[in-house]
């Protein structure tokens, strides 16, 4: 095609906004084209892809999505379509040809259970995936209950990108789910996540106390005042009272603390158990707290 401008042939199709330029005038030959083919992805420094036939690169699949997939129209005869599943079926079987492929695509799925379960988004399973692929290439996994060996990456994962969640929390999820024994799976948790963190080379930082205060705080029914009050708390507790405590401890007192201090009552045993401590601690830790700070 020349440019009916300045008859020149360097003419240029931009597909994304569906154009065709001369590249020597500047003149848009035509404009609105509609694209016929299959669709096509790219990605940076990629090369165009069939988007119909693949789902992109992605770590959360056993083949990283690239394996092919196609649908079954149903406005093909039954013969038809009765041929294209048996070919669908085969496909599927193909896509996992030995033992390796299946337990990592069983464990996969596994993963997307327990993360939809802890609400967990596609960045973090995406973490989590790679964390796995590593430890199972160090043959970290062999000889490893899977779900336990899940269970320590999740958390880990969780401490790395500051997400409030308990080792409790992940334990009771992956129990509930596959009907394993909580206890089990929190001992678990404990061993493989130091077991990992030295493997994989993952410094894990503790999760902030303040970080609890606001997850937890809604599902108390907690105004914003006794919110603020309760960051205020955490920020002048005693350095001597602090060390050695875990963050849910510490968001525990402050919660208590901050509730009482702005005239909301909440009971010692609704609060521990929604946080998951303990009730005799937990009275002991804010009758010092209360003594030390409001008698000051």
């Amino acid at each position: 095609m020349n440019c009916p401008l300045c008859s020149s042939s360097a003419v240029l199709y931009d597909d994304i906004r569906g154009e065709q330029i001369c590249t020597r005038c500047g003149f848009v030959i035509l404009e609105r084209l509609y694209v016929t083919g299959p669709e096509r992805r790219t990605g940076l420094g990629e090369n165009k892809e069939r988007a119909d036939l693949s789902s992109g690169f992605d770590v959360t699949q056993h083949d990283y999505g690239l394996g092919s997939r196609f649908n079954v129209s149903r406005d093909l005869p039954p013969s038809e379509r009765a041929r294209l599943r048996r070919m669908q079926l085969l496909h599927q079987r193909a896509r996992v040809m030995d033992w390796e492929d299946r337990s990592l695509r069983e464990v996969l799925i596994d993963l997307d259970k327990i993360c939809e379960d802890l609400s967990l988004s596609k960045g973090i399973k995406i973490e989590i995936c790679t964390y796995y692929r590593k430890a199972r290439a160090k043959k970290l996994t062999s000889g490893r209950s899977a779900h336990q060996v899940l269970a320590a990456l999740i958390l880990a994962a969780c401490r790395l990108r500051g997400i409030p969640r308990t080792d409790h929390e992940i334990a009771n999820a992956v129990a509930v789910r596959f009907g394993l024994d909580r206890s089990a799976v929190l001992k678990g948790v404990h061993r493989y996540v130091k077991l990992f963190s030295k493997e994989l080379g993952l410094r894990l930082p503790r999760v902030s106390a303040g970080s609890f205060i606001d997850r937890f705080a809604p599902q108390l029914g907690l105004s914003r005042e006794a919110i603020i009050k309760a960051h205020e708390i955490l920020d002048i507790l005693p350095k001597r009272f602090v060390q050695g405590k875990p963050p849910l401890f510490l968001a525990a007192i402050a919660i208590y603390c901050g509730s009482s201090a702005v005239g909301e009552k909440i009971t010692l045993k609704k609060l521990a158990t929604t946080l998951g401590v303990g009730v005799s601690s937990l009275s002991n830790s804010t009758a010092r707290i209360k003594n030390t700070i409001f008698s000051g």
